[in-house]
């Protein structure tokens, strides 16, 4: 079972990063990763995922970067509008630099209850997509900010307005590595009897 130990390394030492080099990131490691995925556990077998890939200096991401810059200038509030005007600067400039950038979104289900266990799901995907990444010595930025609070973002790159966004991922070779700590599963499970 020794195999069986490098599943719990990469979940241990997988962290969520935005800090890349400056290296392409081949289009078969994506799919690759997307592809691993869509092997996450879906109840029902929907599939809900859906993954949209803006590769670095293609139009739509030079699209998103404006639409997240401009979204960033009108809704975060900042009392000196230069800081204002460096801050919307510096996220289209960060958009721009991530070598690979996936959006993720979860398909609605027939009802809540399929609805609620299709984000799920998507969400088990990007947890796979994680650990494949990590694997291929990859790493991902997981992001629910503004790059995904932008509503016109979402139309710019197709998405149906119906599905849900789960993350905007930058994906790319890290240029660190850095740790963490977990509370031990004492602080966490309580075991009845």
């Amino acid at each position: 079972m020794e195999n069986g130990h490098a599943i719990f390394d990469l979940i241990r030492t997988r962290r969520n990063t935005k800090q890349f080099a400056d290296r392409e990131v081949a289009a078969e490691l994506i799919e690759r990763i997307i592809e691993v995925a869509t092997w996450a556990p879906n109840h029902r077998h929907t599939e809900p995922w859906r993954f949209v890939v803006l590769p670095k200096g293609s139009e739509a991401r030079f699209e998103v970067a404006r639409l997240v810059h401009d979204w960033t200038y009108e809704n975060v509030k900042n009392p000196n509008p230069k800081r204002r005007v460096e801050s919307a600067k510096q996220v289209r400039e960060e958009v721009l630099a991530i070598p690979v950038m996936v959006y993720i979104y979860s398909v609605p289900g027939d009802d809540d209850e399929v609805t609620q266990e299709n984000y799920a799901a998507a969400c088990c995907a990007a947890q796979n997509m994680q650990l494949a990444a990590h694997a291929l010595g990859l790493a991902v930025g997981w992001s629910t900010g503004r790059t995904c609070k932008c509503e016109d973002v979402h139309h710019a790159i197709g998405a149906d307005p119906a599905w849900q966004v789960v993350g905007a991922f930058s994906i790319g070779y890290p240029t660190s590595h850095q740790s963490a700590e977990r509370a031990p599963v004492s602080h966490v499970a309580t075991w009845l009897d």
